[in-house]
């Protein structure tokens, strides 16, 4: 049987500066495919982020491929869905609840930076999942004073956490962190301040990482590449769903 084909998708790293650096975490509700884990907010490319009409309420985007261009939209509405927050330059007019995202950035009177979305990694799922994701990874960091507030749909939770405190819940087995968050987590830890974040994450070289799994006598496990600056990560496999 052939692999599944991987869904283009975007999940964003969105980060602010309290004595440190925060991220916002969300909580998957107990009925989605990611159940129950902590992550950061994101999802798949709609086709709506590949509108033409972003070109009026988009800035930022000047020399990005399609697909990145939609990506970086993507994130914007993800984060909008499942948190309330919208990230752009400036609001003049009142946001709206209905129609597409694209409507609600227009009543505004808004624009989407995307040249604020900084490639931070890039993951694809392995090749014997049923479901599969083409993920990329961006970094943002929010500059002003929002509330984030979950969907109660998608997600159960929003929270803002140092990823210390988000990789600690996850070493105690008190929140389901998955391997490619707890991954991106110690990296992102490894930045005092938001703006050594995005040094970071432009000085990086990203290299596509799609996880690995060897059989050995204890179990199974993922294991990452070497070069894709995570170290010599591995964890234990999940038992298949």
């Amino acid at each position: 049987m052939s692999p599944v084909v991987p869904r283009l998708s975007s999940t964003v790293i969105l980060v602010r500066e309290r004595d440190g650096v925060e991220v916002l975490m969300v909580v998957r509700n107990a009925e989605s495919y990611f159940a129950s884990a902590l992550v950061f907010p994101g999802g798949t490319v709609d086709p709506e982020d590949r509108d033409p009409e972003w070109s009026g309420y988009a800035v930022g985007g000047e020399g990005l491929t399609d697909d990145e261009r939609a990506v970086r939209i993507a994130g914007f509405r993800e984060v909008f869905e499942e948190t309330g927050l919208l990230l752009v330059d400036r609001i003049e007019g009142a946001p709206t609840g209905e129609g597409s995202f694209l409507d609600v950035v227009r009543a505004t009177g808004a624009r989407l930076d995307l040249s604020a979305m900084h490639p931070f990694a890039h993951w694809i799922t392995p090749e014997m999942s049923p479901k599969r994701y083409d993920t990329h990874f961006r970094l943002c960091g929010l500059t002003t004073e929002l509330v984030a507030v979950s969907d109660g749909r998608e997600t159960i939770s929003a929270e803002w956490l140092r990823p210390a405190e988000a990789l600690a819940l996850g070493a105690r087995r008190e929140r389901n962190v998955l391997f490619p968050t707890r991954l991106n987590l110690e990296l992102l830890a490894q930045s005092a301040s938001v703006q050594e974040a995005v040094a970071a994450s432009r000085a990086r070289r990203i290299v596509t990482v799609s996880p690995k799994v060897e059989r050995r006598p204890e179990g199974m496990f993922l294991t990452v590449p070497h070069d894709a600056g995570y170290g010599a990560a591995e964890e234990r496999a999940p038992a298949p769903r």
